[in-house]
């Protein structure tokens, strides 16, 4: 098992991917063009299966990660399950892991990149899903800062965010001290 030597309070990105390739059979990626950027997960088996990825960008002004979109693809974590020879795909193995793992993945890039905050919109394209979205992204550490609807004065942040939803933000370096010791507590 792989042992972290970081003294750093919060997970380093060579961390969570080593996390991921030692504890869940999940490889991660990112790539950026400008302020872009989008982390992809994929089987550890088989490169060709997407698991799920998180796209964003880093605010030119005000130090802020803006993720704008998060996805986890159920048949394909099915498949990465069946694929994998030996069985360590289990925290990944569900849609929470996975999207725990890109979550953390795309805030260490923000904070590496000067971002203090992270701000996502829990989408609302159903009552069901969205409850459930911001409760599992409270249980994630974001907080709700307000509901983005039909008003007029919604109108820009639906601009930036493509939809109506609640807007959640926190601090990159207290989601990422949240987290720290359970991937590492999982590891030692």
């Amino acid at each position: 098992m792989a042992r972290f030597s970081s003294t750093s309070p919060t997970l380093t990105a060579d961390e969570i991917t080593d996390y991921c390739v030692t504890q869940s059979g999940v490889n991660l990626t990112i790539s950026s063009l400008g302020p872009a950027y989008r982390a992809v997960a994929r089987s550890l088996y088989n490169n060709t299966n997407v698991l799920g990825y998180c796209a964003g960008f880093i605010r030119p002004t005000g130090s802020i990660n803006h993720m704008d979109t998060m996805e986890v693809f159920r048949p394909a974590l099915e498949q990465a399950k069946i694929e994998d020879p030996t069985e360590k795909f289990g925290n990944g193995g569900s849609i929470f892991g996975v999207g725990l793992l890109l979550g953390l993945f795309c805030v260490r890039h923000g904070l590496d990149n000067g971002c203090s905050k992270v701000e996502f919109l829990a989408i609302d394209d159903g009552e069901r899903q969205h409850k459930r979205l911001v409760r599992h992204y409270s249980r994630l550490g974001l907080e709700i800062v307000r509901y983005v609807g039909d008003d007029l004065r919604d109108v820009p942040a639906r601009m930036v965010w493509g939809g109506r939803g609640t807007l959640m933000d926190g601090r990159s370096v207290d989601l990422l001290e949240k987290w720290s010791p359970m991937f590492r507590g999982e590891i030692s």
